[in-house]
């Protein structure tokens, strides 16, 4: 029997997220998990003590994993944009799509893989934005799917921007045990089905290392599939363009046009209602449609006048009411809240905007300890449920 490893460490793991536009190796990953949840219904039958067995559902595969928030690249992956062409008039969440993930294992003595983990076509399901006065700036999602392998192979991600319909691998795909060549083809952004020859639109097929598409590629075509180890392809997470890390001095929130004083933290949460599209003999779950997401949050600031209550409440910070109440109400407008991240190294330079149109009050929270300064916590709710990503400042 060989010799096992001691364990994993974290710096011999990485997740790769593969994209309409092809793979991105991510970086500033401080957690992940990865889980397999199968459905299983005990079946009893009236007259036996026993079970008379069980039977499964379609497995449930969560992904979460939480980044540093350091600019656009992560989000830009997960909504099918290009890094290096990321649209100038911002991207909303409501954009946020399916991805595949990979999760490769270092060898513990050569630079090479040892093992893979795939998940196909998951679909973003939730995220929350966290900055904080003494902390890391951080985004975190979390992705839904019903396919997951682990590979004593290679788990191989090829990237096409020439060709039509007709397409080379990089290296042989190994077949599947259900018979697929290919874990994955993204055509333009749509994810295509394998059939053995002749691909109609939607659809692709394999012989060999050639891999034909039933519609032509405008964009991208992305091939992702298993193939035996070539040896020292590991290369650690290196990305040097963007920002080691943002903390609360280098992030601004703005409230309207007024950028606040004493802020402590803010959050912003969103949740895309993704729901699960299935049919009748397919093993696995065929998509997601996304309905209206829900995109709320919380500002925490330490209280010192009224000036952000009545911002918050009359829309200006100084109205001239001496009362204030936060009801429900029936407003039909809301300030726009605005979240800008600076580089730390150049301290005027916005990396990153996060915008949200129009929000309103929802409920306020006030707290006081012996020896700590009084704070107040606003929870606040999208309007429209538009959360908008710019890189670099808003236009």
């Amino acid at each position: 029997m060989a010799k096992t490893r001691l364990a994993i460490a974290s710096k011999e793991l990485q997740l790769h997220l593969v994209g309409d536009k092809g793979p991105y190796k991510a970086a500033r990953v401080q957690r992940l998990n990865i889980n397999t949840d199968i459905p299983v219904t005990q079946v009893d039958e009236i007259g036996s003590a026993q079970h008379a067995g069980s039977i499964t559902d379609i497995p449930a595969i969560t992904l979460t994993f939480s980044a540093f928030d350091v600019g656009i690249n992560l989000f830009a992956t997960l909504t099918g944009e290009d890094q290096d062409a990321y649209p100038a008039g911002g991207v909303d969440i409501e954009q946020l799509t399916e991805v595949d993930a990979v999760l490769y294992v270092r060898d513990d003595d050569v630079t090479d893989y040892v093992k893979a983990a795939h998940a196909k076509r998951l679909q973003i399901r939730d995220f929350t934005f966290t900055y904080s006065v003494d902390g890391e700036s951080t985004e975190e999602y979390t992705a839904i799917g019903s396919e997951k392998r682990w590979f004593k192979n290679d788990v191989q991600v090829d990237t096409f921007t020439a060709g039509t319909t007709s397409f080379t691998l990089s290296a042989t795909p190994v077949t599947l045990k259900n018979g697929d060549e290919l874990l994955t083809v993204i055509l333009d952004g749509k994810y295509l089905t394998e059939v053995a020859s002749g691909p109609a639109t939607g659809e692709y097929s394999v012989s060999g290392t050639t891999l034909t598409t039933g519609d032509s590629r405008t964009d991208t075509c992305v091939a992702v599939y298993q193939k035996a180890f070539a040896g020292s392809e590991w290369t650690d997470v290196s990305d040097t363009e963007q920002a080691v890390a943002i903390r609360g001095k280098d992030v601004e929130l703005k409230i309207g046009v007024n950028s606040m004083d004493r802020v402590q933290s803010v959050t912003i949460n969103g949740n895309l209602n993704s729901q699960p599209v299935t049919e009748m003999h397919n093993q696995n779950i065929i998509g997601y449609q996304s309905q209206v997401p829900v995109v709320n949050g919380t500002v925490t600031v330490l209280d010192t006048d009224t000036e952000l209550m009545d911002l918050l409440v009359t829309g200006q910070p100084s109205s001239g009411d001496t009362e204030f109440e936060i009801t429900g109400g029936c407003a039909t407008s809301g300030l726009a809240l605005e979240v800008v991240l600076y580089d730390p190294c150049a301290p005027a330079t916005a990396l990153k905007t996060v915008y949200v149109p129009s929000f309103r009050t929802t409920g306020d929270a006030y707290t006081s300890n012996v020896n700590e300064n009084a704070s107040q916590t606003f929870n606040w709710e999208s309007f429209d449920a538009q959360c908008i990503v710019y890189s670099g400042a808003r236009p």
